[in-house]
Parts: structure tokens; C-alpha cells; sequence
């Protein structure tokens, strides 16, 4: 846009415009991502059969849970320490991630392939080849491009390479390889997404003007950077759980159980963009003016909740029987219990990620995790051995709610007096109990607070 124009336009519309363009840049790689995994499930369904899938998919479940390990939490402060540092801080940041991630990969790779072998009932080496590859996903430098706000830079070094390992993995398949070539392929992919983007990001600090490195040992940088593991590690604990238990109290019914949790997943992962969307635009008002923010997240998502829902709903059926290549079929009621936990976790997302966050409550989403897991994950082995399918999917459902409830009740009490706390900061009023003992939390790009508490430090 020339010179001249752009200083005629007003800023707000330069601003929206600007973030529009982002957001088409993050919401390009996740289409991306997603589209890759979509065409590679009928691939691997057709060269090894739906129970060979289902043991890669039970794996790649599993693995999640191992990725989130391995990131260690990088995916939720990461963002916010890049977006604020200057480049020697930034290349210090990212060093240190990649030696503490490097080190975590191998035992965490070997733990969750032991893990799916043990609870595969079908194929084990299928599932032990899945964990491994979506273990792997943990090293993704993703979140130093979202702390950049580089989107664009992130489509062409991280998001491309891994869409291009699946499509050589597909290929491998059509031409009579077993479907053990799909999950090699993403982690292929995924090895040269992270070589690309660790060189371009080396490069560009350097370039910037970044000096050395500080050296700390392993230890340090692990204690030091454990900020949103917990709730992280649990909420991928909670997703990766139900197909793990079906895949040991009921059997027969894994395939399909499998395809239904992973289109689940598939558009969850879609309504990513716009949950980055909220985590921009919330913290940046104070006081008073942020709970409103806040609120207006929570009833917009809400709505948009209710219509993902319905979407899910009608579009499912071609979906599934896209995907499921004519050998998997899900029943009305299954579909209809799947679409509802879709948008339970799209509102859960947006009330952990937006609310809690923003006024750094994440232990509150512990807690309701754990409440939910409580209820929800006996329940759905139970129903699964007496209802199939929809049993399973209803325990799910069920664990969700608890979930969202105990979160939204909590934040609703305990977030009122955290605004009227940091709304009177200026009139001398008292502090909140829990604040003098709470740890400075980012998340995604976005600084809680402009200052750390007194006696935190991240660097050793």
C-alpha cells in the first residue's frame, strides 16, 4: 500500500486490517495441518485396515498427552516471552526450549510407545509408531512465530514441511505400503519443519544483533520454566484418556470410537484462530473494562459454541463417511453426542484460555479437570461396556460439563474481587490474598502482568 494512502487511512482500520491478515495467516496453517490429517486417514484405513488405523490413531492419542511433555508448557509462556524480549533474549528463549525439549523427547518417545503398545489390543507396533510421531510434535517451534507474529513465516518453515511429510507418507501408501508410513511421515516432516525454522530463527537473532548465549544446566532451565505445564498436561490427559480406556474395556468398539474422538478433534483444533483472536484482545484492557471483556468473550463464545454444535452436526455424516472409507460407520445418536462435545470444549477453551488466563487463574482449570476426570472418565468405560459408542462418547460429554461447570462457577466468584482489587489498585485498596502468593503466568502472547512478582525469577 503506498505511502501517502496509508497515512490517509484511519488506524483502527490499519489495525484491523493488520489483524485480519494475521489471523488468515495462523488460520492457514491450521486448515493446512488439518486438511493433511483428514486425507491421510481414509489413506491409512485402505492400506492396513480400520483396526491398523485405530491402533495408529490410539497411539497418536496417547502421543499427544507425550507432546505436551515435551513442550513443556513453551506453547503457553513461550509466545509472550518472545513477544517481549529483544533478540538476545529471544535466541536465549529458544536455545534453551530446544535443549530442555531435546532432552525430554527420547525417554518421553519411548515411555508413550510403551504406553500404547500395552493398551493396544490390535497392531502394537502401529500404535507404538504413532505415539512416537506425535510425541515428536512437542518440538514444533511454532509458538516462537506466534510470539513474532510471523504467521506467514510459520506456513512456510514449520506448517508446509509437516504438511509435505503426510503427503509423502500418503503416497507411500497408495503405492502398497503398510499405513505405518503416515505417522513416519508426519514425524519426517515434522524433523524438517524443526530444522528450517530453528536455522531461520538462529539466523534472523543473529542478524538482529543477538549476543551469546547464557549456558544453564538442564535442571535450572526445567525448574525454571514450568509455568502452564500442569493445566496443559492435564487437559491433554483428559482428551487423550476416554480412547485409551474404551481400547481396553471395549474393544470392538475402537475403530469407531477412534474415528469419532478424532473428527472431534479435527474441528476443535479448527476454532484455534479465533480463540487466538479473544487471547489478543481481553488482556489488553484494565480493571473494570477487562472483566467486561472478559464476560463478552464468554457469552460470544458461548453463542458461537452453540452454532459450532449444530454445524458439527449437520456436516458430520459426509465427513464420517468420507473418512471412515466406507468401513466405519457412526450412528445418529453417536454424532449428535460428538457435536455437543464439540462445542463444550470450544466454550472450555475460551473460558481456560481467555478468562482464567487472563487473570491468571489456571489453577482453577486444574481443579476442574480433575473434577471432571473424576466423573467422566469412569463413566465412559463404564456406558462404553454397556452402551458402545454413544456410552463412551455420553461419559465424555458428561466429564466436559463438570468440567465447564466448576470452572465458570469458580471464575464468576473469584474473579469478581480480583477486578475490584486491581481496579482500586490506584485508590489504595488491598491486595488479594491469593495475588502476593501467585506466580507471574503468560500465555499466548500474552503478559499478565507488566512486572514479576518479587522473588520470581525465570533465569537461574
Amino acid at each position: 500500500m503506498p505511502n501517502r494512502l496509508r497515512t490517509r487511512l484511519p488506524r483502527g482500520y490499519l489495525r484491523m486490517r493488520s489483524g485480519a491478515l494475521r489471523l488468515l495467516g495462523f488460520a492457514l496453517s491450521v486448515s493446512v495441518l488439518a486438511l493433511a490429517s483428514l486425507v491421510a486417514i481414509p489413506a491409512m484405513i485402505a492400506a492396513s485396515g480400520d483396526a491398523a488405523w485405530g491402533s495408529i490413531a490410539l497411539g497418536q492419542v496417547v502421543g499427544t498427552v507425550g507432546g505436551v511433555a515435551v513442550g513443556y508448557g513453551w506453547g503457553w509462556f513461550g509466545p509472550a516471552r518472545v513477544a517481549q524480549g529483544g533478540p538476545t533474549q529471544r535466541r536465549q528463549e529458544y536455545v534453551e526450549s530446544m535443549v530442555a525439549r531435546g532432552v525430554l523427547a527420547p525417554p518421553v518417545s519411548l515411555i508413550a510407545a510403551i504406553v500404547a503398545c500395552s493398551i493396544s489390543s490390535n497392531a502394537p507396533s502401529f500404535a507404538a509408531v504413532g505415539a512416537v510421531s506425535a510425541t515428536c510434535m512437542g518440538l514444533s517451534a511454532s509458538w516462537y512465530f506466534v510470539g513474532m507474529s510471523k504467521p506467514y513465516t510459520m506456513l512456510l518453515l514449520d506448517t508446509l514441511p509437516r504438511a509435505a511429510g503426510t503427503a509423502f507418507g500418503i503416497l507411500l501408501m497408495r503405492e502398497g505400503h503398510s499405513a505405518v508410513m503416515g505417522p513416519l511421515g508426519m514425524l519426517v516432516g515434522m524433523s524438517v519443519g524443526v530444522a528450517l525454522s530453528s536455522a531461520w530463527i538462529l539466523w534472523e537473532t543473529k542478524r538482529a544483533g543477538a549476543g551469546g548465549c547464557e549456558r544453564h544446566g538442564i535442571t535450572g532451565i526445567l525448574v525454571a520454566n514450568r509455568q502452564g505445564i500442569a493445566s496443559a498436561l492435564g487437559s491433554a490427559t483428559y482428551a487423550a484418556a476416554p480412547l485409551a480406556i474404551v481400547s481396553v474395556v471395549a474393544p470392538g468398539i475402537q475403530p469407531a470410537f477412534a474415528l469419532a474422538d478424532r473428527v472431534k478433534g479435527l474441528v476443535v483444533v479448527a476454532t484455534v484462530p479465533a480463540t487466538t483472536v479473544l487471547q489478543g484482545w481481553v488482556p489488553r484492557a484494565t480493571g473494570i473494562a477487562r472483566r467486561r471483556r472478559a464476560d463478552a468473550a464468554l457469552l460470544s463464545a458461548a453463542a458461537f459454541a452453540l452454532l459450532l454444535g449444530v454445524g458439527t452436526f449437520l456436516a458430520a455424516p459426509d465427513l464420517i463417511k468420507w473418512l471412515g472409507a466406507g468401513a466405519i460407520s457412526l450412528s445418529w445418536d453417536v454424532i449428535l453426542l460428538m457435536s455437543a462435545c464439540v462445542a463444550v470444549m470450544f466454550f472450555q477453551s475460551v473460558l481456560e484460555r481467555v478468562a482464567l488466563a487472563t487473570f491468571e487463574r489456571l489453577r482453577v482449570a486444574v481443579i476442574g479437570v480433575a473434577c471432571g476426570s473424576i466423573i467422566g472418565l469412569p463413566l465412559a468405560g463404564v456406558l462404553a461396556h454397556k452402551l458402545g459408542t454413544a456410552g463412551a462418547m455420553g461419559g465424555v460429554l458428561a466429564g466436559l460439563l463438570v468440567c465447564v461447570t466448576v470452572e465458570l462457577v469458580t471464575y464468576r466468584l473469584d474473579v469478581g474481587r480480583t477486578v475490584l482489587l486491581r481496579a482500586g489498585d490506584k485508590k489504595g485498596q488491598p491486595v488479594h490474598d491469593d495475588d502476593k502468593k501467585r506466580p507471574h503466568i503468560q500465555t499466548l502472547g500474552v503478559s499478565n502482568s507488566t512486572q514479576e512478582p518479587e522473588g520470581y525469577s525465570r533465569r537461574l
